[in-house]
């Protein structure tokens, strides 16, 4: 069993204490073409997301009956005759994924936009100050002694 020996008062005094300390930062810049980046990657997954989400939503709705109960009411609303299918489904999935898509490609534009004009802006005013608690990452090691 190691036993513990006590630390001279030099080895005290080099030993640093972890800390967390408070700097403010001020960000003047933002790279467009990292907005890019990032913007795509995210309105690529938010496009997935909705097309599943519109999938299983259809799917669901077909398998309850709704589609058929809403045709059967746009037929008695407005005297339609019932050999015309209103909803096809690829017809509107089709749609649905590029209105989707022509929607994330606006997202991302106006995305890269908002950086430019924040990049303008910070030239006029100096940034946005933000306050960061900035953790120490080094693990205290203890010194290592000199052998002679």
């Amino acid at each position: 069993m190691p036993v513990a020996v006590p630390m001279s008062q030099r080895e005290r005094r080099r030993r640093v204490r972890l800390e967390a300390r408070r700097v403010r930062r001020i960000v003047r810049h933002i790279e467009p073409w990292s907005v890019l980046k990032i913007s795509v990657i995210f309105y690529i997954c938010l496009w997935m997301i909705f097309l599943l989400a519109g999938v299983l939503l259809w799917s669901f709705a077909e398998s309850s009956g709704t589609l058929e109960s809403v045709e059967e009411l746009i037929e008695s609303l407005f005297s339609l005759e019932e050999e015309n299918e209103f909803f096809s489904g690829g017809t509107i999935f089709r749609n649905y994924a590029i209105g989707t898509a022509i929607l994330s490609i606006a997202g991302v534009a106006f995305n890269v936009l908002l950086c430019v004009l924040y990049n303008l802006i910070s030239d006029l005013t100096g940034g946005m100050r933000i306050t960061v608690i900035e953790e120490e990452s080094a693990r205290f090691q203890p010194p290592r002694r000199r052998r002679r």
